[in-house]
């Protein structure tokens, strides 16, 4: 979150400096209206294309992509067995945090989830991988090759 806010704030920097740089030349008639608002729409664009990268980048990562984004990065997840377990997208997600080790309370904070949705989706996930705890269900889920 920091390097976003720093990013951001150096940004309105520059532009304040480019903004302050081309008032004075307007004033003086060295450079028109349209080369300051082209220059600080090419200053935006080339911030949103580094934070769609980046942005896609973290996408690629989270669990319920398809199949052919994870199988470059990581080892295989049978998404045909995910559908015949019945586990939602979201209960994959909550399941692929269960395997990371979280509690239901930082499932809830990283999901951005309230616990009881999460007490929830763990109840679901128990039934339908026939589990009696957490333990079994992701020993279950790593057997069936749904998660990681």
């Amino acid at each position: 979150m920091r390097p976003i806010i720093i990013g951001f704030g150096l940004l309105i920097l520059c532009l304040l400096i480019l903004f302050r740089i081309g008032e004075v030349n307007f004033i003086k008639g060295d450079v028109r209206l349209e080369v300051i608002v082209a220059v600080a729409a090419l200053i935006f664009f080339f911030v949103g294309l580094y934070f769609n990268y980046h942005a896609q980048k973290k996408a690629a990562n989270t669990p319920g992509t398809p199949p052919a984004a994870t199988q470059a990065t990581g080892p295989s997840i049978d998404y045909e067995q995910i559908k015949k377990t019945g586990l939602t997208q979201r209960e994959h997600e909550v399941l692929v945090k269960m395997v990371e080790g979280l509690s239901n309370q930082e499932i809830a904070a990283a999901l951005f989830l309230s616990e009881s949705t999460i007490k929830t989706h763990v109840s679901n996930i128990l039934l339908k991988l026939d589990a009696k705890r957490r333990t079994q269900a992701i020993q279950h889920a790593k057997q069936l090759k749904i998660v990681a």
